[in-house]
């Protein structure tokens, strides 16, 4: 195989963090210093109600149309309050087809939450995606994109096989310490460091930097602030290496948000949000679509690479050569 032939089989993975707006507060105001926040609290200031109107939903099945249109399924990590609020919504995700994986129970730091607390709400999150879809999760990514390296024995015991929260960045924002030199293809971390290699059983998705800078690309967030150019060709230049991933948030292409906090943050971190996002998205979709695959796809390729044979060629990784249960045991839940 050709070096040209390798790089045309690089895969981006597509993924959507299925949150609400206010859950990213921790941009604009810092506002990430307790366990729970008391979303009721600030739905009742801004909303009226103890409950989220509803904006989300329609920008999710934008999101479900554009991926119809296309005949592709990805990766929807979903949190565990958003499930609650709308579990007819997580249902039409799993019925259009798309991988459902867990983005934890609240909006929260790990760092907050300490390994228990973690674990306990891992768990319950978890649970709750089984019943509503009948399948326990296998894939994570932490909120904030806040990791501990405790964090990978702990998903580990709970049957995770991959999680997709590195991103190999310079520090921004308090954010990426320590992580300026991570892969950028997928691999097996550290249980010391997450973004080193080492002999840990768990997958990890690793987002790209762009080239030479090191500064964060793969997201909906730096696209809308460094524009759209910024993160298309980190994505182009990663893709001659090895699978690398994508993530948005369906929030990013609805309306935009009341103000919250910071006067010039709130304006540096919702730019862009509407109609410009909705566009960039169609056309990261329409330029890769031949490209683009779910999480669980990425860690099976890597999974059955390592299980093939010495000098065997190894393109894909259907469920039915690799179970990716075998790997680690999934939940049992009743």
């Amino acid at each position: 195989m050709t070096t040209s032939d390798a790089r045309s089989l690089h895969q981006l993975v597509l993924s959507v963090d299925l949150d609400e707006w206010f859950h990213s507060r921790r941009w604009v105001d810092g506002q990430q210093a307790v366990c729970v926040p008391d979303t009721a609290a600030f739905l009742r200031k801004f909303h009226g109600s103890e409950r989220p109107t509803g904006e989300l939903v329609e920008p999710t099945r934008h999101v479900l149309g554009l991926l119809r249109a296309r005949r592709l399924t990805i990766t929807f990590f979903v949190l565990g309050q958003v499930a609650r609020w709308y579990p007819d919504l997580v249902k039409e995700i799993q019925d259009h087809g798309h991988e459902v994986a867990s983005h934890g129970l609240f909006h929260v730091d790990m760092s907050v939450l300490g390994p228990q607390v973690f674990e306990d709400q891992l768990l319950e999150a978890a649970d709750l995606l089984q019943r509503l879809t009948g399948a326990a999760p296998v894939g994570y990514r932490a909120p904030n994109l806040v990791y501990e390296p405790w964090a990978t024995a702990v998903l580990e015991r709970a049957g995770f096989v991959y999680d997709a929260s590195v991103c190999a960045s310079r520090p921004i924002g308090g954010k990426y310490r320590g992580w300026t030199n991570a892969p950028t293809v997928p691999y097996h971390p550290s249980y010391a460091d997450v973004a080193a290699r080492g002999d840990a059983r768990l997958v990890e998705l690793p987002l790209p930097s762009f080239p030479v800078l090191r500064i964060a690309a793969g997201s909906g967030i730096v696209m809308r602030i460094f524009g759209f150019n910024w993160s298309y060709h980190a994505l182009r230049h990663a893709l001659r290496r090895g699978n690398t991933s994508f993530y948005f948030h369906p929030w990013e292409l609805g309306a935009r948000p009341k103000p919250l906090g910071h006067r010039l943050k709130n304006e540096i971190f919702l730019r862009h949000t509407g109609a410009w996002m909705s566009r960039s998205v169609e056309t990261i979709v329409e330029r890769f679509s031949s490209r683009i695959i779910p999480a669980r796809a990425s860690a099976e390729a890597l999974l059955a690479r390592e299980a093939a044979p010495a000098g065997a060629a190894v393109t894909g990784a259907p469920e039915s050569d690799v179970a990716i249960g075998d790997r680690a045991p999934g939940l049992s839940i009743d």
